[in-house]
Formats: C-alpha cells, sequence, structure tokens
C-alpha cells in the first residue's frame, strides 16, 4: 500500500476514534463538579451553575457560530423574591442550593427555607429539544406571603435588542403584537415594566421596589398580551424566546433599548411569577421556556407561544 494511502487511512482512523469517544449531543445536563452540569444539545451548549454563588445558565453558546449569548448570571436566574412591601434577602442568586442530577437528564435543584426567607422553593430545568429549556418552579412557604412573587432574571450579551408582545393599539387595529423596547424621549427611568392587568400594576407599586439597596422606579408601558418576550441579535440572525403561561407571570420587564449601538448597560430580561397571596404550608407552581431560533419571526415567536400553551394545557390533562 503506498505510504500516502497509509497515512491518510490512519489520519481518517484517528478522527474515527475522536469522534467515538466524544460524547454526542443529547438533551440532557452531565455534572460537571459540584452544583455544576453542563450540556451541548448540538444546537447549544454551556453550564447551569447552582453551587450557591450567581447561579443561572452561563455560558450559553450557539454551536452554529460558536456565539456567546448570555453575560453572567446568564438564564433563568432567580433574583428578587417578595411579599407585599417586603423582600426576602437581597437575591436568591446566591441562597444555598441543593441540587442533583435526574435519571432523564434534567436538574433539580431545591432552596432550603431559612430565617431570612422562611420558603422552599424547588426548580427543575429540563431540555424540551436541542434548542429549548423548559424551568418549573415550585414553592412552599413557612409563614402567610400575600402579593408573593419571584422575580427571575436573564441577561443577554449587548447585541441582543428586546421587544414585548403588547395589547394591541391604533396603530395595530387593536391586535397584539411585538414592540420594541425603545425608550421615548419623555422618560427618565431606565428600566420599563409590562404588567397583565391593573392588579398586576397594584402589586409592583405596593411598595416592593422602593426597598434600598438597588430601589427601581418602573416606567410603565402598555400592558403585555400574554407573558411573552424577544431579544434579538439581527447581525448572528438569532432569536432569544421567553415565555410563559399567562396564570404564571403577572408582568414582562426590561431596561430600555439603547439608542444607538455604541451604549451601554444591562441586556436582561424579566418575568414577575406567581403574584398572589400564598398562605403558610400551600403550595404553588409556575412555569417558563426559553427557545433560542434562528431567523425566527415574530410570527413564528407566536405560533411557538401556542404550542407551548397546548403541550402545558395536554401535561396537565
Amino acid at each position: 500500500m503506498p505510504q500516502r494511502t497509509v497515512v491518510l487511512s490512519l489520519f481518517v482512523l484517528v478522527l474515527m476514534l475522536r469522534v467515538a469517544v466524544a460524547d454526542p449531543p443529547q438533551l440532557a445536563f452531565t455534572r460537571a463538579g459540584d452544583g455544576l452540569f453542563e450540556f451541548d444539545t448540538g444546537r447549544l451548549r454551556g453550564t447551569l451553575k447552582l453551587d450557591g454563588k450567581y447561579q443561572g445558565v452561563y455560558p450559553l453558546i450557539d454551536v452554529e457560530t460558536g456565539t456567546q449569548l448570555v453575560n453572567p448570571p446568564g438564564i433563568f436566574s432567580f433574583y428578587r423574591v417578595f411579599s407585599t412591601n417586603r423582600r426576602y434577602g437581597d437575591a436568591a442568586r446566591d441562597w444555598a442550593t441543593i441540587p442533583k442530577l435526574l435519571p432523564d437528564g434534567a436538574v433539580e435543584v431545591r432552596w432550603p427555607s431559612a430565617d431570612e426567607h422562611p420558603i422552599e422553593i424547588t426548580a427543575v430545568y429540563r431540555w424540551r429539544a436541542a434548542d429549548t429549556l423548559d424551568l418549573e418552579i415550585s414553592l412552599e412557604p413557612q409563614r402567610n406571603m400575600p402579593g408573593f412573587e419571584l422575580f427571575m432574571s436573564s441577561y443577554f450579551t449587548e447585541t441582543f435588542i428586546a421587544s414585548v408582545y403588547m395589547q394591541g393599539d391604533n396603530r395595530s387595529g387593536g391586535k397584539p403584537r411585538f414592540v420594541a423596547v425603545d425608550r421615548p424621549p419623555s422618560s427618565r427611568e431606565s428600566f420599563v415594566t409590562f404588567p397583565r392587568d391593573d392588579a398586576a400594576l397594584k402589586t409592583i407599586h405596593d411598595g416592593r421596589w422602593t426597598i434600598p439597596p438597588s430601589p427601581i422606579d418602573w416606567a410603565v408601558q402598555r400592558g403585555s398580551a400574554a407573558p411573552m418576550a424577544i431579544r434579538r441579535d439581527q447581525a448572528n440572525g438569532l432569536t432569544a424566546l421567553m415565555m410563559c403561561p399567562p396564570e404564571d407571570c403577572f408582568a414582562v420587564s426590561s431596561p430600555w433599548n439603547p439608542l444607538t449601538p455604541q451604549a451601554r448597560g444591562y441586556r436582561s430580561l424579566y418575568l414577575s411569577l406567581f403574584g398572589c397571596d400564598l398562605r403558610a404550608g400551600q403550595t404553588a407552581s409556575a412555569r417558563c421556556r426559553l427557545v433560542i431560533g434562528r431567523e425566527m419571526t415574530d410570527e413564528q415567536a407566536v405560533q411557538l407561544y401556542d404550542e407551548y400553551l397546548e403541550s402545558e394545557s395536554n401535561a396537565k390533562n
């Protein structure tokens, strides 16, 4: 056999062995250390960090382009915990955790109750598809918590621009549509919220956001038509679609989009979950979904949301 042919055959054999040894993409997390869980779905790869400090999904990388999609603490990072005019601790993302890998490749994490936050929270992170991450949350307070809110945060990189699915107006003929979260000239606030209804707005303004440190004076725009928001990286053709069933989320919030591409600042999305009165020992649950799509249109985002609601309804029945 000619030497060149032998060398080529050996090269091919080495490549085959490397492919055989490498872990194939799968819809599952794998343990990567204490409180750390890696994933590679074939579309997305990264780490779920649940080690008790600045917790969330980061990094989160688009496999095709190698693009880093998020900044720490990343996606689905448990942030503020409120009841009426009260905040529990500073940020749930720094609370002690008890995480474990489930047999199906999902990750369950429990935040035990403590003196400063007398509520037990359990969450399950699960890949539903190569581009779709689900979060299921259940909780049980140890004392009565009126107007309970779990404020969920997700932080994207600087190229992602926000739109929210807003209630209809004259421009849309009364139909709901995605509207860019662009700052109007009259606004002095840095952050804007889109409440579900008047009751949600009353909860937002009950005093919980005046508590230091880091109080926020929210700008308020037309209400959300559904708890659904988008951040788009147009340069890379990537769309992050975040959504919840309407009964699980009472407001969607965001910083304003920058006025120029050079502007710096947060590129976050926030979900105000629950928004109900909880009694001691009562259990409650909420759900969220993230889809990372390529060249996703607004119409496709709405279709994905409808499919999500249908699947959640079927799961209950």
